[in-house]
């Protein structure tokens, strides 16, 4: 899902990264591979096995939810470039066996076992996809539009493989349509073959230390407990559901032997649907109404199917059903990012998936015995009434716990501003929040200095003024919303500014593993390495809105300073600037990549977004340093008067070296 503020032409670079491509198209096949395996065996089980066996197939999110405590390490095995690949293949084999079984008509508890080990080997999957991202995508900002495609491209897989899945098995034998699921497996090995990357990160595995951590971070959050509760509630339900679906499309919904697949198409289209819904989420301050409405959405559609005769009711009802899951999920973990301490969030989010899939895989198996017990309709009611009854019982917890979470939304506003976090769904932007420490730092002091090579932290003004220094010369300021110390933490390279207080200033600090874990949507084992900085292409107003000279500005006068800025394309050895002459203009460069060289010396490179000539506009002294183009570049420029006029308006301590 993607957040509010997710920038189109960062989504674009994503997708015309070939090997990001790969990635995300290898995820959607492996989705759809999964969403059409699973439908036509629920369905094929009801017609040879009943709804026991139907329980049974949905069962195999429990076998999933213990194998990832060992295949998440996958991703730190010696092919870990190919665990993708290999993980794909390994479900392809599988599924054709399980086609074959069919064909052959082995028993079907062969075919079951089969559905299992496939859930299983598949929990490694997106462990693996994480640890790969990182490595592949150009720009942090890249990254965080790959993870939300990603996100996306999985609620798609799922409306569109339901789809299939259900129609394949009305139309087909089921052993055609299972081997229609191991060839999308198959096409997902294709998808993912590539060269080995130059550098990939670890998500941290689960493993017992994580989970011990996690069940003690609920033991120390009464909130978080309740949190949990209900997160497991949700998943007893999808269980149920998932099982009784294929029973009632049959028995009284009039909807036929694909019915299964076209509720559960529905259902994912309503998950699509609350994209739109979660996005507008970020910073409310009464986020528990928000959740707890999610999870009546969780139940009462189910009943309301409990009731209804025709297809078409219960169709709308679950698109209303599919909105509730996925409404209760970003809401559960965006409530457990504003109360849980940032260190522990990781780890209790590890237990709570894992405990997830364990009940959602008992609800399958419990729902035979509502069947038997009480009949179809009434076993239906049952399963959806559970949530909205607790919830309503319930109700003045969401209260307490949105008194407990209102602590982290003040800098919530500012992180929306934060390019590079962009992307991030809600729940994601809100575990940022959660890690970022408050610090307050007196007049005089310097935050970062130039050439320091210890770059470990990332900052985001809250209040006060700061100034920027490069070679001694004042070169930008920053205000609240302004951020520094994203370029020595991606790069790997020494500060390339010094950066003091002029007054007291309020700073929110991210260390530099929390910034990458951030960037990269997944918690890393190590995220030592720098993270690939280099962007195919910066648009030219992104550019500006956050050069160090005009990242302050509100966007009006951005867009005057672009009308008046003017863009070139130099080839590789150009000089751009030269040192020693007044050439008084600012430039950014848009793309390529250029050095920065004192006296023959290189002293940094330069990538897309950074800008440079800030001490010759506001200082009108001859140019301190060369630029060379190192390969063929875009470089936007802006007269130096236009840059001058422009942090006049603004005002300030450096309004006076611009008048």
């Amino acid at each position: 899902m993607a957040g509010a503020h997710a920038d189109p032409g960062l989504t674009r670079s994503a997708l015309e990264n070939r090997r990001v491509l790969g990635v995300i198209a290898g995820f959607g096949a492996i989705t759809l591979g999964e969403w059409v395996l699973g439908t036509s065996v629920a369905v094929h089980a009801y017609q040879v096995g009943g709804a026991l066996a139907v329980g049974l197939v949905g069962f195999r999110f429990a076998p999933a939810a213990v194998a990832g405590l060992w295949t998440t390490r996958l991703a730190d095995s010696a092919t870990r470039h190919r665990v993708l690949s290999l993980t794909a293949a390994a479900r392809a084999v599988t599924t054709a066996v399980a086609a074959i079984a069919l064909a052959l008509e082995l028993p079907f508890g062969v075919v079951i076992a089969l559905v299992w080990l496939d859930a299983a080997g598949g929990s490694g999957y997106r462990p693996a996809q994480a640890a790969l991202l990182p490595a592949l995508a150009r720009s942090p900002g890249e990254l965080t539009a790959a993870t939300a495609l990603v996100s996306n491209v999985k609620s798609s897989g799922q409306l569109i493989g339901a789809l299939l899945g259900g129609l394949l098995v009305a139309g087909l034998q089921i052993e055609v349509a299972v081997s229609c699921a191991a060839l999308l497996y198959a096409l997902a090995v294709l998808a993912t073959l590539g060269g080995r990357p130059a550098q990939s990160f670890t998500p941290r595995p689960l493993g017992m230390s994580a989970v011990r951590a996690g069940v003690g971070s609920l033991r120390d959050s009464r909130e978080g407990r309740s949190i949990f509760v209900y997160s497991c509630l949700r998943s007893l339900v999808r269980g149920l559901w998932l099982a009784l679906a294929v029973v009632a499309s049959v028995r009284f919904l009039s909807l036929g032997p694909s019915g299964f697949g076209d509720l559960m198409a529905a259902a994912a289209a309503g998950a699509l649907t609350a994209i739109v819904v979660s996005a507008r989420l970020v910073g409310n301050s009464r986020l528990g109404g928000w959740f707890a409405l999610g999870l009546l959405l969780c139940g009462l559609p189910i009943v309301g199917t409990s009731v209804s005769s025709g297809p078409l009711p219960a169709l709308l009802l679950m698109v209303v059903w599919g909105i509730g899951m996925s409404l209760s999920d970003v809401g559960a973990q965006t409530l457990l990012n504003r109360i849980v301490p940032g260190h522990s969030i990781g780890s209790l989010t590890g237990v709570m998936e894992s405990g997830k899939l364990l009940i959602e895989g008992a609800g399958s198996l419990i729902a035979p015995l509502l069947l038997l017990a009480f009949g179809t309709r009434a076993a239906v009611f049952i399963a959806g009434a559970m949530v909205p009854i607790v919830v309503v019982a319930g109700s003045r917890g969401f209260a307490r716990i949105d008194d407990r979470a209102v602590a982290r939304l003040g800098v919530l506003e500012l992180l929306r501003g934060v390019p590079v976090f962009g992307p991030l769904r809600v729940d994601a932007l809100e575990g940022v929040a959660a890690r970022l420490q408050l610090e307050h730092v007196p007049a005089g002091v310097e935050i970062v200095r130039q050439g320091d090579s210890n770059a470990h932290r990332w900052f985001l003004v809250a209040e006060g003024e700061l100034v920027v220094e490069v070679d001694g010369f004042f070169v930008g300021e920053l205000r609240r919303g302004s951020q520094f110390g994203e370029r020595g933490l991606l790069r790997g390279v020494a500060r390339s500014a010094t950066v003091r207080a002029v007054g007291d200033v309020a700073l929110y600090a991210l260390e530099r593993e929390d910034f990458l874990d951030a960037v990269a949507g997944v918690e890393l084992e190590d995220p030592g390495r720098a993270l690939p900085a280099r962007a195919e292409r910066v648009e030219p107003a992104n550019a500006l809105a956050h050069a160090p000279l005009l990242q302050s500005l509100p966007p009006a006068v951005i867009g005057q300073v672009l009308e008046q800025s003017r863009a070139r394309v130099v080839d590789a050895g150009t000089a751009i600037v030269t040192s020693g002459e007044l050439e008084d203009s600012y430039h950014v460069l848009l793309s390529g990549r250029a050095q920065v060289r004192i006296d023959g010396s290189v002293r940094r490179d330069l990538h897309p977004g950074d800008a440079f000539g800030e001490i010759a506009v506001l200082h009108r002294v001859p140019r301190t340093a060369t630029v060379i183009a190192d390969e063929p570049s875009e470089i936007l420029t802006v007269d130096g008067e236009v840059i001058r006029a422009a942090v006049r308006a603004r005002g300030g301590v450096l309004a006076a070296l611009a008048s």
